[in-house]
């Protein structure tokens, strides 16, 4: 009974403990590989539902501006590609092609285009990138924060895009989170 004992103690022992199996090819943990993975989830999402609010508004309205003082639907769109241009510049992409705002459908190009951009770019880090020092506009950061940033400007203005939605009578579409 006391070896019984014994043996189920070290088989819950090795059992439960934590290990980080790495790869030796790229020396990149699976619990590493699992946060650029999130990241990569989260643009594919921010490109799907940013795309579906872009499609959502008919061409029509791309021009409409509630008001005076804020930007219409289109320089909105194109604000977000603009910043999104900027902010890869010190991710080491510069030179990004311009947004094009002649149509809808060369707007959401754009945003195609430079979605594949990030998307592509984090799918090539790993995790101590993410810590890696660059000086942005702001001061000093890291490519994480800068890339948080871009994520929550977005957000931002694709919110405003959703009220000039219900200000034209359209339904925005359904939220896509995590």
């Amino acid at each position: 009974m006391r070896y019984t004992i014994i043996l189920i103690f070290i088989f819950l022992i090795t059992a439960c403990t934590p290990t980080n199996t790495t790869s030796k090819k790229d020396n990149v943990t699976t619990i590493d590989r699992y946060l650029i993975d999130d990241y990569v989830t989260k643009w594919e999402n921010n490109k799907a539902y940013t795309l579906a609010v872009l499609e959502a508004m008919p061409e029509k309205y791309y021009d409409f501006q509630p008001t005076d003082e804020v930007k219409s639907f289109k320089e909105q769109a194109a604000h977000i590609v603009e910043a999104f241009n900027f902010q890869m510049e010190f991710l080491g992409y510069p030179n990004l092609a311009k947004v094009d705002k002649t149509s809808k459908a060369t707007v959401i190009q754009s945003y195609t285009d430079i979605f594949e951009v990030i998307i592509a770019h984090i799918k090539t880090l790993n995790p101590r990138d993410l810590q890696e020092e660059i000086e942005p506009f702001y001061g000093i950061s890291t490519k994480s924060r800068m890339l948080n940033l871009m994520d929550n400007h977005l957000a931002h203005h694709r919110g405003q895009l959703t009220v000039y939605l219900r200000l034209k009578g359209v339904k925005p579409p359904k939220y896509v989170g995590w």
